[in-house]
């Protein structure tokens, strides 16, 4: 539908009515006398056992400076400085201690925590047992959830792809005039061929002149690009899984290849892993989109954070809120973040973590028909028991970008995750005031989606466990975004 004059001022009232505070601080907990081992660590340091895990701090970064500066590079610079200032000041006295008994560790500031890479009972029981530590956390590993390919290399009819239609950003490019220009979208993923004619001019690396510059543009943190025999220090996708999603959020060859939803934006990416993701890992990522670095993970400079990061990754199905901070960080600095919901469905409750976090917006997969894909993962959360997904997008014979060169098409609510990455893109392109504003553009595309009527897994017709709020409608939502008042 069209909004009409009275419905598009009705709604502006009411959500800027019911518009949420960004609060991204918390105090420090209360003190216990001994922090608490998760189950499976225990485990681990049973018998003489020795493991790796993650020590939790209690410490939170005051952050409210950061959410209420206006520019978005005042946010992430004042972010940066608040969370890495905490992170020392936290972790100071456990660093100490570690270091004086030749124990490895790595610290991270996205995530108030220190990696332990090798200990026993015995220490671990003398790091529990000081005041600044909340929880010893098991250190995983976990497979990405699998993309289903369709058999289809994908074809080109000039013009733009059924998903890209299907939710309107044709229109929003024809009528409302913006493709995403000025929005810097991040992936956080298997990397990505830089040099894909889809891809290679949307690429913020890129010189006008041709030539590329990679620091603060992409970031290899374990060198998996040279490990496989690719040069060092270069783009590169480990399997074509972030080729193809970054492609649905903004690419476009310009030869008739209209495969992204915000082809005016700009990306950048993290090669997070492959098959398999390490949470260390992760956090490297995460820290990174809100400061980039270059290549050596050196030079921080947080005025080159994106405005939004593309999650199509998850972990198993449990319960896990190990990047509850990561992601309230983001937020906190006015950072968008998107996740892939999971293909662990038709079951009810199989939503997966990040994604089943209230911090993260959540996206489910539905086929050309607007039918629910059958493995699409449901709600309600097992953290609280949330409506999950927040939103659904198309997920099926997705075509995008693969690492060869070419095209291909794929399944899966990673395909669908950065179909509204791109809406966001437009949304913030379009309507810079409501830009880093996170639970205004969460209530626009709420608001503006179209609802689908399916209570199998409990919640309401507006706002259920199979559709979440409802059916992507990237055009309403980038015209109510532009209605919204500048502050």
């Amino acid at each position: 539908m069209i909004l009409t004059r009275s419905t598009r001022w009705a709604a502006v009232s009411l959500f800027l009515a019911c518009a949420l505070a960004i609060t991204g601080t918390a105090g420090v907990a209360g003190a216990r006398d001994t922090a608490e081992m998760t189950p499976a660590l225990e485990r681990e340091l049973a018998d003489g056992g020795r493991a790796a895990f993650f020590v939790m701090l209690r410490g939170r970064a005051e952050l409210r400076a950061a959410s209420t500066a206006r520019r978005h590079s005042e946010r992430t610079a004042a972010g940066h400085r608040a969370l890495t200032r905490a992170a020392e000041r936290d972790q100071r006295a456990l660093r100490r201690m570690l270091a004086a008994e030749g124990v490895r560790y790595e610290a991270f500031w996205i995530v108030n925590t220190l990696l332990v890479h090798d200990a026993d009972r015995a220490l671990a029981e003398r790091i529990a047992a000081r005041p600044e530590v909340e929880r010893l956390v098991e250190r995983r590993s976990a497979r990405r959830p699998d993309t289903v390919p369709t058999g289809d290399v994908g074809t080109t009819d000039a013009g733009p792809e059924w998903n890209v239609a299907h939710i309107g950003a044709p229109r929003v490019w024809s009528e409302l005039g913006t493709r995403g220009e000025g929005i810097v979208v991040a992936g956080i993923d298997t990397g990505v061929r830089h040099d894909h004619p889809a891809l290679v001019g949307q690429y913020r690396g890129r010189r006008a002149d041709g030539s590329f510059v990679h620091d603060y543009n992409w970031y290899d943190p374990q060198n998996y690009c040279e490990r496989t025999g690719r040069p060092a220090q270069i783009p590169c996708d480990l399997n074509g899984h972030g080729s193809h999603t970054l492609g649905t959020a903004v690419g476009d060859d310009g030869a008739g290849n209209q495969i992204g939803v915000a082809p005016g934006a700009k990306w950048i990416a993290v090669a997070a892993g492959g098959l398999f993701l390490l949470q260390e890992d992760l956090l490297r990522a995460g820290q990174w989109v809100l400061a980039p670095t270059d290549r050596t993970g050196a030079a921080p400079r947080p005025d080159l954070a994106p405005h939004v990061v593309n999650n199509s990754w998850g972990w198993e199905n449990w319960p896990d809120d190990f990047y509850t901070q990561m992601i309230d960080n983001w937020i906190a600095v006015g950072i968008f973040p998107v996740f892939g919901s999971g293909n662990s469905g038709p079951n009810c409750g199989t939503v997966i973590p990040p994604g089943q976090g209230p911090g993260a917006y959540s996206v489910g997969a539905y086929d050309g028909t607007g039918q629910i894909w059958s493995q699409s993962s449901r709600g309600p959360s097992p953290l609280g028991g949330e409506t999950k997904p927040n939103i659904a997008a198309p997920g099926v014979n997705i075509r995008s970008v693969n690492d060869a060169g070419g095209y291909e098409s794929l399944n899966g609510t990673s395909m669908a995750t950065p179909h509204v990455t791109g809406t966001v893109a437009l949304m913030w392109s379009k309507a810079p005031q409501v830009a880093g504003d996170i639970a205004r553009t969460k209530a626009i595309l709420d608001l503006t989606a179209t609802d689908v009527a399916d209570t199998s897994c409990g919640g309401a017709p507006s706002d259920n466990n199979v559709y979440g709020e409802g059916r992507l409608n990237a055009r309403n939502a980038v015209e109510l975004a532009s209605l919204v008042p500048a502050r």
